[in-house]
């Protein structure tokens, strides 16, 4: 007999399923061309139904029916993934322009088809919850050049780099920071140049930004 987490677990994968991709008999894919100069940022919503996707730097999130959905963005490949009832669930992307070919999972890549989102002005989630976003920010920074060249950081998974300093502390998004966007929670963060290794844990406030200074 199947326990009840069971259930639940299966109950939001299928639930995802039907956000971001279908069972039409068509597949988009086989006609779609990817072009990485497109814009990936911003938000998106699918051709045939209310389900929407907004990136922010490295976070993506979903909203369906004023729910929203927390997971990570990966522009190098680029890809989405999001951990539902215990599963991660990773979804590769293509853009072209203002077109958005979101793929199936390994979980459903002989059950569905890939699905088309477009260009979107409105993200209907914007304001639920009391009105804050569900993210907020973190920058890596120095106040000296360390003669190490650039600083590399890793948060939750994704990359940045110090590529400059300041004399005193810069406001977040800055120019030669290493600079995140990810929901709300505490991250381990591993920074390292030529000779120096630094780690620790961040705290991630909604709608807020925690400055990070690295010293020798």
């Amino acid at each position: 007999m199947k326990s009840i987490s069971t259930y639940l677990k299966m109950a939001a994968l299928v639930f995802f399923a039907t956000l971001a991709f279908g069972c039409d008999e068509e597949d988009p894919s086989e006609t779609f061309n990817h072009d990485d100069t497109s814009n990936y940022y911003g938000d998106w919503k699918r051709s045939n139904m209310e389900s929407y996707v907004r990136f922010e730097s490295s976070t993506a999130i979903t909203c369906v029916g004023g729910q929203e959905t927390f997971g990570t963005f990966n522009a190098s490949e680029p890809s989405m993934t999001f951990v539902v009832g215990g599963e991660t669930i990773k979804f590769p992307l293509q853009f072209d322009g203002d077109s958005m070919l979101v793929g199936v999972p390994d979980q459903a890549i002989d059950t569905h088809n890939a699905q088309v989102y477009y260009r979107s002005d409105n993200f209907p989630c914007d304001g639920g919850g009391g009105g804050g976003s569900g993210t907020g920010n973190v920058m890596f920074w120095i106040s000296s050049d360390f003669g190490c060249g650039n600083i590399s950081v890793t948060v939750n998974g994704y990359g940045g780099a110090i590529t400059g300093y300041y004399n005193s502390s810069p406001d977040c998004g800055a120019s030669g920071a290493a600079n995140f966007t990810l929901p709300a929670g505490s991250y381990n963060f591993t920074a390292s140049c030529s000779g120096y290794s630094w780690d620790g844990t961040v705290t991630v406030s909604e709608d807020s930004c925690y400055k990070m200074q690295l010293t020798l």
